[in-house]
Parts: C-alpha cells; sequence; structure tokens
C-alpha cells in the first residue's frame, strides 16, 4: 500500500516498479503484472497504475504489446549510472572533473542545533554557503556549509569554485582539519533540491552531515551534503572486534 501522502500516487508507484525493475526483481524481458493485479497489489486505481506505466514506458523501460502485455526491454538495464565514492577531495585527486555552482552566500544567525556543534556564543553569528557540486558535468550533490563568521569572511567565493571548501580551509587559510563526527541518513529529494540535482521531486538521497574538527579540537565547519543515490555511495571497510564482554564490528 502506498502512503505517502506528500507525493502523488502513481510517482510512487513508478517509483517502486522503477526500482524493482533496476534490481532485477523484474528481469530482462519479464512480463509485468497486469494493471488489475497491480493495482490490487499496491491499493492504487488502474488510472494511477497506467499513469506509472506510462512514465516507465517515456523512459524506455518497458514496452506494452497488445493482447500480450507490459515487458521489461533491454534498456532497462543498459544504461545504469556509475556510481563514485570517497571525498570530493579523494574525486579531485583521482583526476576526475569537479566543478561548483555557488548559489547564495550570507551572514546569519544559525539554528541552535548547528549554534551547538559549532559551539559558538548566543551573539555569535556565521557565514552560510549554498551550492552545487557537479561532476563531469552533471549534477551531484546539493551542499550547505556553515562557519565561524571570523573564518567565512576570509574565504574568497573564487577558490570554492575549483576546489572543495576544506581544501581552501587548509591550503588557502592555513587551517588544518584533523577530525570529524559524520552522519549518515537516507532522504528524498524536494521541491527545491530535485530541479537543482536534475532529478525529480521524490527521487533518493544520501543525506550526509559533518562537524569539522581543527588539530587543537575546535570545529571549523559544519556541513550538510544531499548526494544523489544513483550517483554516490558510502564503503566503509570493517573489523571484527572480540573482547570477553561483547563481539562487534568496528570500522577500520
Amino acid at each position: 500500500m502506498l502512503k505517502e501522502k506528500a507525493i502523488p500516487l502513481y510517482y510512487q508507484l513508478e517509483t517502486i516498479l522503477r526500482r524493482r525493475i533496476k534490481s532485477g526483481d523484474f528481469p530482462l524481458d519479464a512480463l509485468l503484472p497486469s494493471e488489475e493485479a497491480l493495482g490490487q497489489e499496491y491499493d492504487v486505481s488502474r488510472i494511477t497504475v497506467r499513469q506509472a506505466l506510462a512514465s516507465l514506458e517515456r523512459d524506455g523501460l518497458i514496452v506494452r504489446r497488445r493482447g500480450k502485455g507490459t515487458f521489461v526491454v533491454e534498456k532497462a538495464f543498459s544504461v545504469e549510472t556509475p556510481k563514485l565514492t570517497g571525498s570530493m577531495e579523494d574525486l579531485i585527486l583521482m583526476g576526475i572533473q569537479t566543478s561548483t555552482k555557488i548559489l547564495n552566500t550570507s551572514i546569519v544567525n544559525p539554528p541552535e542545533t548547528i549554534r551547538n556543534r559549532l559551539e559558538l556564543e548566543a551573539s555569535e553569528q556565521v557565514y552560510r554557503i549554498e551550492k552545487v557540486r557537479s561532476v563531469e558535468k552533471d549534477p551531484f550533490s546539493y551542499v550547505i556549509n556553515y562557519l565561524p563568521s571570523r573564518i567565512g569572511e576570509k574565504i574568497r567565493m573564487e577558490s570554492l569554485k575549483v576546489k572543495p571548501l576544506l581544501m581552501v580551509l587548509e591550503e588557502d587559510l592555513g587551517i588544518r582539519a584533523n577530525g570529524a563526527d559524520q552522519t549518515i541518513e537516507a532522504t528524498v529529494a524536494d521541491a527545491l533540491v530535485a530541479p537543482l540535482l536534475d532529478i525529480r521531486v521524490g527521487d533518493p538521497l544520501l543525506k550526509v552531515e559533518r562537524t569539522v574538527y581543527d588539530i587543537k579540537g575546535k570545529p571549523v565547519e559544519y556541513v550538510s551534503v544531499l548526494y544523489r543515490a544513483d550517483k554516490y555511495f558510502f564503503n566503509v571497510k570493517l573489523k571484527r572486534k572480540r573482547s570477553k564482554d561483547s563481539v562487534g564490528w568496528r570500522a577500520v
């Protein structure tokens, strides 16, 4: 059953079927369930099913054959988008072409959560930078950086167009990053972010929030990044840890 009220039912169904096709749940040349069967499975009308299938057909993922049914076609598996992993600095060092479009810069009073992460006094403001990063000319991530204003006001915007903020802090301002706290979660694109990343409202995103600390343990940056899930993934190596009291995994 489809439940997200803010997203049209046909779009929710289209997204589910698209993922099932891409994952191989519906393999090449597979016959999809009938409109009636899909309507019963997801508790939607046949009109909703037809809208979802029409979109998939326009994208070349399925073909409807009169008197035979709806089939998955070869294009569904021939245009698999390569995914990248690693930081933006890593991608640059690998020789992958990246670029940045600065959308907005401003000095603002930060929300309490960001004020706490940057360990600022109640009266202190932050420098906010909003931008879109592209890899090989395709939108890749939507980024919002927050810095103590004493740091942000020293940054040259031209530098941010050619290298990541962390590299600017280290190479231009002499601020050496030494550690970070990071969280990763799944989310979806809203009406603001979707056009910026050239995706559709409701498409999956990876949300990363990170607080960066210098060698003295002082926070110098808080960043929130939304990555296109079809272009990026995280890879973590784990090592089994055993002790007398517990057994578990730890990142290495």
